[in-house]
């Protein structure tokens, strides 16, 4: 069916207005659309209706002729924003015709509801929560949790994904690994030569603070501290990037070495080991994903059978760090121990310092990836 300007006949092109159907004058004449439409337009039916009403009761069909039927449409006035509109409207094809500027002067449909404003606190801790989601692995496998179990360090059961090469831990375990095969044969020899010594810590200019981080005594030794540094290094590092993550692992180790230093300073027992600054990354993971699992054996009951235990990963570093703070109060006097518990502690103090001050970067980091 032809839809033709009333005015001056000429075929009126589609077009739509708001998102609606209507049909326009290229002559500039006006629009004709349906009651449906502007039952739409106004967001309600109260002004259509009484439109329509109207329609039905005007006594005057003197108006333009309908674009759709021809047939001379009913003239009705109607008060809006304070002037009269007259408008033509066709009962048959429930078509309206608007001359220029007529169809804008229609009521606009009111403005929604706003929401409820939620806390800004409470919208950061949903948004966390639902990147947290968002980013969480599959399980990993049963036979990497065991492996972790053998060597006495923990796995993770919900890990968190990566979202960036974590180069800077591949650079410290190559690193570790490298000069762990280079000394090898002279295991002992390179201890003493490069270990920090607490009663000689000043020997080789104060370098076996750093150089002590790197050396293992043996192939256990070196195996679990890599692998927890591979499991949760490289997360910290994707948060903070390389340069604080860099900055974060020497100062855990430096903290750690020295805090040994100071409680064994007499001690001839050289200190080794990537565990000074892997406890700092450990508290800085716990800070940043609380809610990661993390899994380890332990031995519970009177036969001391091993168990498979999963927990949170801020109460399993809770425990950690609360046994390795007992234990190196217990072992103070105790300089020839084989475990550097109060390094441990040096190392999570710092590490638990860095995850408090920036935890603002994960908001960041998330922030960011929720763009993406």
């Amino acid at each position: 069916m032809d839809v033709n300007c009333p005015r001056c006949g000429q075929p009126l092109t589609k077009t739509f207005y708001q998102g609606k159907i209507a049909f326009y004058c290229q002559q500039g004449h006006g629009e004709a659309v349906s009651l449906s439409v502007v039952r739409a337009l106004c967001g309600q039916p109260t002004f259509a209706n009484m439109l329509w009403r109207k329609a039905l009761d005007a006594s005057e069909n003197g108006g333009v002729p309908c674009p759709l039927c021809r047939l001379p449409m009913s003239v009705i006035r109607l008060p809006v924003k304070g002037v009269e509109l007259e408008l033509d409207i066709c009962c048959r094809c429930q078509e309206l015709w608007f001359d220029p500027t007529e169809l804008e002067e229609l009521p606009k449909p009111p403005p929604p509801p706003k929401a409820p404003q939620m806390p800004q606190r409470a919208k950061e801790i949903l948004a966390i929560h639902a990147v947290n989601e968002m980013r969480k692995n599959e399980p990993r496998p049963e036979g990497l949790c065991h492996v972790a179990g053998i060597f006495d360090s923990p796995g993770e059961v919900g890990g968190v994904e990566s979202f960036s090469r974590p180069w800077c831990t591949w650079a410290l375990v190559a690193l570790s690994v490298a000069i762990y095969w280079t000394t090898y044969d002279n295991a002992k020899v390179a201890v003493y030569e490069w270990g920090l010594i607490p009663s000689e810590c000043l020997r080789k200019g104060g370098f076996t603070f750093f150089t002590s981080m790197f050396l293992h005594e043996n192939f256990f030794h070196l195996f679990s501290n890599m692998f927890a540094l591979l499991i949760f290094g490289n997360n910290v590092e994707d948060v903070l990037g390389v340069s604080t993550y860099l900055a974060s692992v020497l100062g855990s180790g430096l903290v750690a070495n020295l805090l040994h230093v100071i409680v064994f300073h007499n001690s001839k027992i050289p200190l080794v080991g990537a565990s000074s600054f892997i406890s700092g990354i450990m508290a800085t993971y716990a800070v940043f994903f609380p809610t990661v699992t993390v899994s380890f054996y332990t031995r519970i009951g009177w036969f001391r059978i091993p168990r498979w235990v999963r927990l949170p990963v801020w109460c399993a570093f809770g425990l950690w760090l609360f046994f390795d703070l007992v234990t190196s109060i217990i072992l103070m006097d105790e300089a020839g121990v084989g475990t550097a518990y109060t390094a441990h502690v040096g190392g999570a103090v710092f590490g638990l310092v860095v995850g408090f001050l920036l935890r603002h970067k994960l908001k960041e980091r998330m922030d960011a990836i929720s763009e993406l």
